[in-house]
């Protein structure tokens, strides 16, 4: 009868060995997925920053654009016109890049 508890005391003893390595392992996962959260959530903060500055750029440019359009419908002079027409495109480059950059 010794034997068998004796016997006994050893499985327990490596069920508990193996135990408290189980948890060091998930008490080390633990604080990675922490610290990968914080960096996460840091990583989040900067694109939301970046996103409302280039919504903000958008929105000067549409603004910008309504004044061309505004400019271009009172000019007579195809000169002005063509000007007018040169800083339209470049206005909608700018809009189409703030786009893209949203859509990313």
């Amino acid at each position: 009868m010794f034997v068998y508890s004796n016997f006994r005391m050893e499985n327990l003893d490596t069920y508990i060995a193996n135990l408290s390595t189980k948890v060091e392992k998930l008490v080390r996962m633990q604080s990675e997925l922490h610290s990968e959260n914080l960096k996460l959530k840091g990583r989040n903060e900067e694109l939301e920053l970046v996103v409302n500055d280039q919504k903000n750029v958008l929105s000067r440019l549409e603004e910008q654009n309504k004044v061309v359009k505004i400019a271009k419908a009172v000019t007579d002079d195809d000169e002005d016109r063509k000007e007018q027409r040169k800083r339209l495109n470049e206005l909608v480059r700018e809009v189409d890049k703030c786009i893209a950059l949203l859509n990313n």
